[in-house]
């Protein structure tokens, strides 16, 4: 694999884990808002919003180390 091969898997990784991390931390406004606005209910509606939060801080925080873990590791023959 050559130097600009290996830069431009680079910045696809790379570009890969900020969109995970930026569709997490959407995820979890769009439950916050649920959660305490009045999207669903008047009040907010904590039984669809604190889930959808959670998966967002899930995803944001969990799942690009996976990534990174997994691209870390040599491929197997």
């Amino acid at each position: 694999m050559t130097p600009e091969d290996m830069e431009k898997l680079a910045m696809t990784r790379f570009a890969i884990i900020s969109a995970v991390r930026a569709s997490g931390v959407v995820l979890m406004l769009f439950g916050l808002w649920i959660w305490y606005g009045d999207l669903l209910d008047t009040g907010g509606n904590w039984m669809v919003g604190m889930p959808l939060f959670v998966l967002g801080m899930a995803e944001s925080m969990l799942l690009p180390r996976y990534l990174i873990r997994g691209w870390r590791s040599p491929p197997q023959p």
